[in-house]
């Protein structure tokens, strides 16, 4: 077995075993837990490729002190800076007229 990085068809990436058949075993986060929420895409795919990049797999992970805030103010700053982007962007089109 070997332990690897999986990316799924959505882009998250979850810690894996590997066999020699090409199995996989998913190590975490757990598949679903963000789709549970309710979130739209793409926030809920950031959202769980932080969690992975944080190390939060599973529930002991989770309950360590603040690790999912800390993994929720930065989701929310990518998406922040995402909106910033397209104001200006939008402004930028047309011609910042409003």
């Amino acid at each position: 077995m070997e332990k690897i990085v999986h990316i799924d068809e959505k882009g998250r990436k979850y810690d894996a075993w590997k066999s020699e058949s090409d199995m996989l075993m998913i190590i975490g986060p757990h598949e679903g837990v963000v789709d549970a929420l309710g979130l739209p895409e793409p926030f809920a795919t950031n959202l769980h490729n932080i969690l992975h990049a944080r190390g939060i797999l599973n529930y002991k992970d989770a309950c360590k002190h603040q690790s999912l805030q800390g993994a929720l103010q930065e989701t929310l700053m990518i998406d922040a800076q995402r909106l910033n982007e397209a104001y200006y962007r939008y402004e930028q089109q047309d011609g910042g007229t409003q």
